[in-house]
C-alpha cells in the first residue's frame, strides 16, 4: 500500500524488525499456519510499512473477516485502521502495517509477488511485453479482441513460481537464496533474457506514477542509467508470437484451447452484431439513452446469444418490436 496512509514516516531497520517479531508472535497463535511476511532484501536500512499476506482459509477457521480485524484491534491495541478492497491497515507502533487477506489458491502467488520491494512490477514489464501479465494472481495469458479492443480477459498460466522463473530465464536459486541489496536485485533481474530498458528510458505515465510513488522503482531507474544498461529485447510484433512457447512451458494451463474458445466466442459476437445491435434495435425502436440501455440488459436476460445467432435478421427484428420490457 505504500506505507503512507497514515503518515507515519519510516522506521529503521532496527526498530521495524522488533516491530514484526511483535507481529509475528501475535499471528503465530491467532493464525499459526495461515500468514506470510514478503521477504526484502538483507541490508534493507528502514522500511515504510509491513506487508502481510493473509489466507482467506485461516480467517474464517477463526470467525471471519469482521472477528480477524476485531483480534487485531484487541490484541495489538490498535487505534488506526483503514480497509480498501482486500487490504485491511493498521497503524502499529508508529508503523503501517496492511493485511492482504487473499484466497488459498493465490496466497502463494501474492506472497511471492508482494516480495523484496518492487521486484514484482519489474517483472511484470517484462511479462507484459509477451502478452502476459503478472501480478498477485500469479501468471497469466492477457487476450484481447481484434474487433473489440475494450474486451480483455486473463487466462490462468501458473501459479508455480519456480517454473515461471525458469520460463523467464531467472536464477531460481538465486531467488531461493534471498539477496542482500537492492543492486543485487536489479541486477537479477536485467540478467533476464527478455528484458529490456524501453520502458525506463520510454516511460509511460503509469512508470512515471509509480517512480514517483515507489523509492526502489526510482532507485531502479536511476541504477539503470549509473551501471550504463543499454540492453534492449528485438520481441515480436505479433501479439500472440510468444503463445506457442508459453504453451510449450506450461501444458496444463491449456492455453492454446483457451485462446481457440475465446475467438470462437469473438466470432459469435461479430456474426451477431451484424443482425442484432444498439444502433439496430435504436431504429427499430425509436428508444435512445437510458431507456434504451435498460431496454437491451432485459432482452439478452430473455433471449440468449445462441438463440439470437440461430434466428434471422427479420425473425430478430419481429422479436424485438414485439418484445414488452418496462416493469
Amino acid at each position: 500500500m505504500g506505507g503512507n496512509l497514515f503518515k507515519l514516516g519510516r522506521k529503521p531497520r532496527d526498530e521495524y524488525l522488533s516491530i514484526e517479531a511483535e507481529v509475528r508472535r501475535f499471528l503465530d497463535d491467532l493464525i499459526p499456519d495461515g500468514y506470510r511476511i514478503p521477504r526484502y532484501y538483507a541490508s534493507k536500512p528502514d522500511f515504510g510499512d509491513m506487508d502481510v499476506v493473509v489466507s482467506t482459509a485461516a480467517v474464517q477457521a477463526i470467525g471471519g473477516g469482521e472477528a480477524f480485524r476485531a483480534a487485531i484491534v484487541e490484541g495489538l491495541e490498535i487505534a488506526q485502521t483503514k480497509n480498501v478492497g482486500h487490504v485491511y491497515s493498521t497503524a502499529f507502533r508508529d508503523l503501517q502495517v496492511d493485511y492482504f487477506t487473499r484466497p488459498a489458491e493465490v496466497f502463494e502467488a501474492t506472497y511471492h509477488y508482494l516480495s523484496f520491494n518492487d521486484l514484482g512490477n519489474i517483472i511484470g514489464k517484462i511479462c507484459k511485453r509477451l502478452g502476459l501479465k503478472y501480478g498477485e494472481d500469479g501468471l497469466s495469458y492477457v487476450f484481447r479482441r481484434p474487433s473489440q479492443p475494450s474486451y480483455k480477459k486473463s487466462l490462468l498460466v501458473s501459479r508455480d513460481w519456480p517454473r515461471v522463473l525458469t520460463f523467464l530465464g531467472l536464477d531460481v536459486a538465486a531467488w531461493e537464496a534471498g539477496f542482500d541489496t537492492l543492486e543485487e536485485i536489479f541486477a537479477w533481474a536485467v540478467a533476464c533474457p527478455w528484458f529490456s530498458v524501453a520502458p525506463y528510458d520510454d516511460r509511460d505515465r503509469t512508470t512515471e506514477q509509480r517512480a514517483r510513488r515507489r523509492q526502489t522503482m526510482a532507485r531502479f531507474i536511476e541504477w539503470l542509467a549509473q551501471e550504463g544498461i543499454d540492453k534492449r529485447c528485438e520481441y515480436q510484433p505479433e501479439r500472440d508470437a510468444y503463445v506457442p512457447q508459453i504453451a510449450a512451458a506450461f501444458p496444463e494451463a491449456q492455453l492454446e484451447a483457451a485462446l481457440a474458445h475465446e475467438r470462437e466466442q469473438e466470432a459469435k459476437v461479430i456474426a451477431l452484431r451484424e443482425k442484432f445491435s444498439g444502433d439496430l434495435v435504436r431504429t427499430w425502436t425509436g428508444l435512445d439513452g437510458k431507456a434504451l440501455g435498460a431496454f437491451m440488459r432485459r432482452f439478452r436476460k430473455a433471449h440468449s446469444q445462441e438463440e439470437l445467432l440461430a434466428m434471422s435478421p427479420a425473425a430478430i427484428r419481429a422479436v424485438v418490436e414485439g418484445f414488452s420490457w418496462e416493469e
